[in-house]
This record gives structure tokens, sequence and C-alpha cells, in this order.
């Protein structure tokens, strides 16, 4: 008898123990999530790196963007709502992951084309390069946190999967614990001025494109089989899809295009020939037409001189500021510089 009291007792315990501890975990992510939606600067920590991939399908969810921005670490350092919102009138999101792979790509565009608030989606077609094989992805992506299967059905169970996600993983408690400790780190400023904790508002020196020259000596840029697959895959999604998509080329650094042309001129043509002919062909059998804009190439932004030894505009010869980001999305909107790049499709 007395060893049965024992057992229950240490049973009542550890169960005790063990939702004590999910209580704590979730009331943690709930009280942190309140605290960055509500928080004046609480979408610039969009820009952030960390958990990324698994946090972003539930605040996408959460806030109910029209505008949504989808790419590698390239959209992630260049789109800031913050910014974004005031500028083009519009809730705007961030749904850049670094090193995004072609598949997640593709599955995170199909997302946001499946939310009922958004009603145009922007992709950055470097995470189109590489040759990233079919369902290829990085730690802590989950395709059970989007809206549909790859298929393009309604993902079964997916409230029940956004809620775990949201309140009880390791995932959500690392990228809160950043968002908040970097929101907190800002007082009463925003995130431009504290670089040190937002890195998407660093500017580029004289000693970073050094470093990034070397660093990036071997870059080149080209599409393989498989992320052109994807991306057709991609196109398929949105002919049927009601919000609106555009595609752009990223208006990487003059100077790192010069080592794109010089390791592989071939390879660059070619990627951006088969973009260019899939969405021709898309655009010829589809209503709802894809836009396509070329930033990889001389314009007034890649070709922005050094202000004292620093660059208005970029963080490094690959990644731009938020600020062009605003002039970027608005190019591509149709509310700025006609000048800055090129666009391909007829307005």
């Amino acid at each position: 008898m007395a060893v049965l009291m024992d057992k229950s007792r240490y049973t009542a315990w550890f169960l005790g123990t063990v939702l004590t501890a999910v209580a704590l975990l979730a009331g943690f992510n709930w009280a942190v999530g309140i605290y960055i939606l509500h928080h004046p600067n609480g979408p610039s920590v969009q820009t952030l790196s960390g958990f990324e991939r698994a946090l972003k399908p539930v605040w996408l969810a959460r806030i109910r963007p029209e505008i949504v921005f989808v790419g590698s670490s390239r959209v992630r350092d260049a789109f800031d709502p913050v910014l974004l919102d005031p500028a083009l009138g519009a809730r705007t999101f961030n749904y850049g992951a670094s090193s995004m792979t072609p598949y997640e790509a593709r599955r995170f565009t199909q997302d946001a084309l499946a939310q009922p608030s958004v009603r145009q989606v922007v992709v950055a077609l470097d995470a189109f390069t590489g040759n990233g094989g079919p369902g290829e992805a990085l730690p802590s992506f989950d395709e059970t946190r989007l809206a549909v299967t790859p298929e393009g059905a309604p993902t079964p169970r997916r409230g029940l999967w956004l809620f775990t996600t949201g309140f009880l993983s390791g995932g959500a408690v690392g990228m809160n614990a950043l968002s908040a400790w970097s929101l907190l780190q800002l007082g009463g400023q925003e995130a431009a001025s504290r670089p040190d904790l937002f890195g998407a508002y660093a500017h580029m020196t004289q000693a970073v494109m050094a470093r990034d020259l070397s660093y990036r000596r071997q870059r080149v840029m080209r599409m393989g089989d498989g992320p052109r697959r994807e991306l057709e895959t991609l196109l398929a999604a949105a002919c049927t899809a009601r919000p609106k998509l555009t595609l752009y080329f990223s208006p990487d650094h003059a100077a790192i295009q010069q080592r794109y042309r010089v390791g592989d001129a071939a390879g660059l043509a070619a990627f951006k020939a088969a973009v260019a002919a899939a969405v021709t062909r898309h655009n010829a059998s589809c209503a709802n037409r894809v836009a396509l804009f070329d930033f990889l190439n001389a314009n007034p932004l890649t070709t922005e001189a050094m202000r004292d030894g620093i660059s208005p505009s970029y963080v490094d010869l690959v990644h731009v500021r938020p600020p062009a980001g605003v002039r970027l999305a608005r190019r591509m909107l149709g509310r700025g510089e006609e000048t800055l790049g090129t666009r391909l499709t007829p307005p």
C-alpha cells in the first residue's frame, strides 16, 4: 500500500510539473506575442534573423496583411512594415527567411496567395537560384503551418498546428525572446536608430564591400532544373489565385553583378530568359497576369555612390536597407521612380 501511495504521489508530482511547464511556456509566448503585435516598432522584428521559418506563418495569420513580400534574406532585410505601411497605405508583411530554398519560396508564396486578406504578393527571384531539390527545406520549416498543401488543397487541422507552433514550440520561444529583447533595447527609438540590434539598417562601408567581394568572389546567379520547376508550380498556383503576383530580380550591387558576369555570364542570362519565358507563357493563358521587374541591372540604386564612406542604401553587396525597400515596393506597385529598374511585362 505504501508503495502504491508513493507511485501515486510521484505521478501527480510529475504531471503537475509538466503541466506547469507547458502553462509557463504558453503564457510566455502569449504575452510576448501581444507585446510584439502592439508595440509601435513591433513589425520591425520581421527583419530579424532567428526562427522566422517557425513563427512567420503564425504572424501572417494574426496580422492579416494586404501585401506580402516573399524571399530570402534579401527580402527579410529590405522590407520593414514600419516604413512600408504608411508609404503604401496598406498592411504589409515580410515573409523573408535566410537562405530560402526554391521549395520554401514556392510554399511560402502559396501560403500568402491563399490568405483571404492578401491582395498582392511580391516575390524575389534570387530564391530560385541554386540547385535545391524537391521538398528541400531548412530546419524549422513545417508544411502543417501553411494554409494549403503542396498540391493546393486546404491544410488539414491547420488551426491546431498554428496554435501549437505559436504557443508551445521552441521556435516560438526563440523568435519571441529575440524580438522582445530587441524591442526592449530600443526604448523610444526606432529600429533605424539601432543597426546594432536591427542589422537591416546597417550601412555598407568600403571595408564591408572589400570583404564581400572576397567572400562572394565565386558567386554566380543561375537557375537549375529543380528551381525552374518550383517557379513553374508557383506560377500555376497564381493562375487561379485572387491576389496579384509580382516577381522581381533583386537589386544586387553593380560590383557583385560584375562578378556574376565574370563567373557565369551565360548562366545569368539564361536565368533571366527562363523566368521571362515562364511569365510570358503564364500571362498568355491566365487571366491573373504576373508582373515582372528587373533590378539586377545598372539603375539608380545598384550604381549608387557611397557618401562619406558609407552606402546610403546597402547593408552589403546583396542586401538593401529598408528605405531602399520602400523605393522598390513603390516602383513595383506603380507609385514610384520609373527609372528604377526595368518592368519586363506590360503595365
